[in-house]
């Protein structure tokens, strides 16, 4: 239509930018741009910022509920009054309707939005909780590669001594040994066929002085179900300041004294 007005073009051209228009409408718009820079060079703007906003996010499907919005704004937003051309154009851009198509772009705009930012969180909240599980699986191997390179380090010492711990009538099957550096104090704890540790609890080695004086060596948090495990251990002081080893079952965390029956013991 020789008659449409760069203003109505440009109310005109987010739509086509969209591809909401009709034939009829577009057939119009086209004709205009075909000698209007100024109007194509919107159009371009607008094309480009659609385009952006499509690929800004990595795609998600939408739920049905949110899918059937958009679609149901995208048709209220084609829809026009049956008029003929000549009448149609000026009529609709001057008259209400004009303001009932455009709460429909902007409602087609909004449920866009909507998609996209509810795409994004969803995204974005499976991203971190991978990223979290990822980076506990690294800190629970570093600490286990840490305990393996201790334990290695201890096995190879050249003074390593050997301590048997043998069970008690609470537990007769029961057998453990230590590892020990006479140096440094530091070494390992190896049980096997305890009661499997319930949860909450725990097994508590102690080092007991010959006047019956008891210290905290170490802690093992955890068997399995033959009631077989190892932690590291360290003792308080030189091994010579000691007479024997004793393991108890505690609380998690520890006790500052034995609350339950010896399980294994053996002399240093």
């Amino acid at each position: 239509m020789s008659g449409l007005h760069c203003a109505e073009a440009r109310d005109l051209v987010p739509l086509l930018a969209l591809d909401v228009l009709d034939v009829d409408e577009r057939d119009v718009l086209e004709d205009h741009l075909a000698g209007c820079a100024a109007c194509l060079e919107e159009l371009a703007a607008h094309s480009e910022t659609v385009a952006v906003i499509a690929l800004a996010l990595p795609q998600q499907d939408p739920s049905p509920a949110v899918k059937a919005r958009v679609l149901s704004a995208a048709r209220r937003a084609r829809m026009l009054p049956a008029l003929p051309l000549a009448r149609r154009v000026p009529a609709f851009w001057r008259g209400p309707r004009a303001a009932n198509l455009r709460v429909s772009l902007t409602g087609l705009v909004a449920s866009l939005a909507l998609v996209i930012a509810a795409g994004s969180t969803v995204w974005a909240l499976n991203l971190r909780s991978e990223l979290d599980a990822q980076n506990a699986r690294i800190a629970s191997l570093s600490e286990r590669a840490q305990g393996y390179s201790k334990v290695t380090s201890v096995l190879q010492a050249a003074d390593t001594q050997i301590r048997v711990l043998e069970g008690t009538g609470d537990a007769p099957r029961a057998f453990g040994r230590v590892y020990i550096d006479p140096d440094t104090s530091e070494g390992m704890l190896m049980v096997r066929s305890l009661p499997p540790l319930p949860a909450g609890r725990s097994y508590q080695l102690w080092v007991v002085g010959a006047d019956g004086q008891r210290q905290s060596a170490g802690l093992l948090t955890w068997t399995d179900k033959s009631g077989n495990g190892y932690t590291l251990i360290q003792c308080p002081e030189q091994l010579a300041r000691w007479k024997s080893f004793g393991v108890t079952e505690e609380p998690s965390g520890g006790s500052p004294g034995p609350t339950g029956p010896r399980l294994l013991g053996g002399a240093i």
